[in-house]
C-alpha cells in the first residue's frame, strides 16, 4: 500500500490496521505484508507528520480471498425413479462465498426450474 502526501520535508509515515499502530513513524510511505494471510484483512490508514503536525488518510478496507478444504466427503443417495435426490452443499470455509457446481458423470449439470 502507498500513502500519498504532499507537504514540507521531512514527512515520516505511520501505519494502523483496525486501529492498531502496526509500525512506528518512518521515511517509508509503503506498507508491504509480506506473507498474507487472513488475519491481515482490516481497514488500513496511514498517519502522515512533519513538522508542521500529523494528519491521518481515510481507511482503506484490505478483504483477503482465501478457500478452506470441504469438510464433507463423496454423497451417495439412492433414490426411486421420478423421485426427487437432495443433494447438500459442501461446507467449505473460504471469502467470498464460493459458487457450488455440480457434475454427474464428468458432465455439468445445468440447473433447471426443479432445483
Amino acid at each position: 500500500m502507498t500513502c500519498l502526501a504532499e507537504g514540507s520535508w521531512p514527512l515520516e509515515f505511520k501505519w494502523i490496521l483496525n486501529d492498531t499502530e502496526i509500525t512506528a513513524f518512518s521515511p517509508e510511505y509503503k506498507y508491504i505484508i509480506p506473507f498474507l494471510q487472513r488475519s491481515n484483512a482490516g481497514f488500513y490508514q496511514c498517519v502522515v507528520r512533519n513538522r508542521m503536525g500529523a494528519l491521518m488518510q481515510k481507511k482503506a478496507e484490505v478483504q483477503v480471498a482465501y478457500m478452506g478444504n470441504f469438510v464433507e466427503g463423496d454423497q451417495k443417495k439412492t433414490v426411486s425413479q421420478g423421485k426427487a435426490a437432495v443433494l447438500n452443499s459442501p461446507v467449505v470455509s473460504s471469502y467470498p462465498r464460493p459458487e457450488v457446481t455440480w457434475f454427474r458423470d464428468g458432465y455439468k449439470i445445468i440447473p433447471s426450474g426443479r432445483m
